[in-house]
């Protein structure tokens, strides 16, 4: 049982100094074990809130063991994962993204030069090359949302012939959600809020779940990347290691980081949505996946709040003498705009070097119905 401080407290309690040393050497991301704080540890809270909000202000990024999310079922979706991209390319693309970001992602379909960065990074110009699968959360037919056609709310849209893939990645994606619900405190304690700040935004909580391919490249252009560097949208985001190298994170110098493999452990990262809440404290840390030496798989999970949750800057969070550095929006607001900055996979003009003359501009989409429907 997880116990929560109620009341808007001062978190005193200082970080710890394997969290300190590894910031400061950034050559490897800093561990944290959450398993004190699953089991409702007295102290476990507010050491993992002083952690957290030190490496939330410098690198961005770390690593949790002791999670709770069983490795019989990360290793079997990344099983289901490989067997997902060996499909025939004609059962793939009939499955292709379209009016929603949901479903057969082809290579080269994006070209990261989100504008929440482009002071930390030289501007991109190379599509990546990555392939991937898109799913948001799971809804059914007379779910509001999908009979309302609310852009990126509607059905997955699952392979037929893998019917273990649904079964496993929807668990996953289940345990995942499940999970990203337990450190809502700590990153509120981070903030030094009360604990339960956040519930009333993840009431009805958004997700999006991307199994990525990152095949060796072999006609890897200069400057191009499996996957470019970019900033996440997430408030945070879930993503189990894997032994194959690639992903790398820049630190506060500027220089890249490799991250290296630890069994069990899953990356914890925020993106640009804490990095609003909290009006800049909480970086949004640039990050890419480099050209891997042999097939690469990933099951990153996004995880956000709900659709009409304000991802305007927390007063708490705005010091004295500061004014908010974002506007006011809706999430569901922010989250459109920004998977529009990068894919464009709607535009054949953009898609002719993957998809040839068979790029096709859209059908005409209906107009954009209100994520609060």
């Amino acid at each position: 049982m997880i116990k929560l401080a109620s009341s808007l407290t001062k978190n005193t309690v200082a970080p710890s100094p394997a969290v300190r040393e590894a910031i400061a050497n950034g050559k490897a991301l800093p561990l944290l074990d959450v398993g004190p704080y699953l089991k409702g540890e007295p102290g476990a809270l507010e050491q993992l809130g002083a952690d957290v909000r030190l490496i939330q202000e410098n690198l961005g990024f770390f690593a949790i063991i002791n999670h709770g999310i069983p490795q019989s079922l990360i290793d079997e979706s990344f099983r289901q994962a490989a067997e997902l991209f060996e499909l025939p390319m004609e059962e793939k693309l009939k499955h292709r993204v379209g009016y929603h970001h949901q479903g057969y992602l082809p290579p080269k379909a994006s070209l990261l030069k989100s504008v929440a960065i482009m002071d930390k990074i030289a501007v991109n110009t190379k599509k990546d090359t990555n392939a991937a699968w898109l799913f948001m959360r799971n809804r059914s037919a007379d779910d509001p949302k999908v009979k309302a056609n609310v852009r990126h709310r509607g059905l997955n849209q699952w392979p037929d012939s893998l019917p273990k893939f649904r079964e496993t990645l929807y668990a996953y994606q289940l345990a995942m959600e499940k999970l990203s619900l337990k450190l809502l405190p700590v990153y509120a304690r981070a903030l030094e809020l009360p604990a339960d700040y956040f519930d009333p935004m993840f009431k009805a909580p958004e997700y999006y779940q991307r199994c990525a391919y990152y095949h060796p490249e072999e006609h890897l252009e200069e400057g191009q990347y499996a996957l470019a560097p970019h900033s996440d949208g997430s408030f945070l985001t879930l993503l189990p290691m894997t032994p194959i190298p690639g992903l790398e994170v820049m630190t506060p110098k500027k220089e890249w980081l490799k991250v290296s493999y630890v069994e069990g452990a899953l990356i914890v990262n925020t993106g640009q949505i804490l990095n609003r809440l909290s009006n800049d404290r909480f970086i949004a840390t640039p990050h890419r996946v480099v050209n891997p030496p042999t097939k690469r798989y990933a099951l990153t999970f996004f995880f956000y709040p709900d659709d009409d949750a304000s991802v305007a800057p927390i007063p708490e969070c705005i010091l004295p003498g500061e004014s908010p550095k974002y506007d006011t929006r809706l999430f569901y607001d922010f989250f459109v705009p920004y998977l529009d900055d990068l894919y464009h996979y709607n535009d054949p003009n953009f898609m002719k070097e993957v998809e040839g003359d068979t790029a096709t501009a859209p059908t005409v989409w209906p107009a954009p119905a209100k994520a609060t429907q």
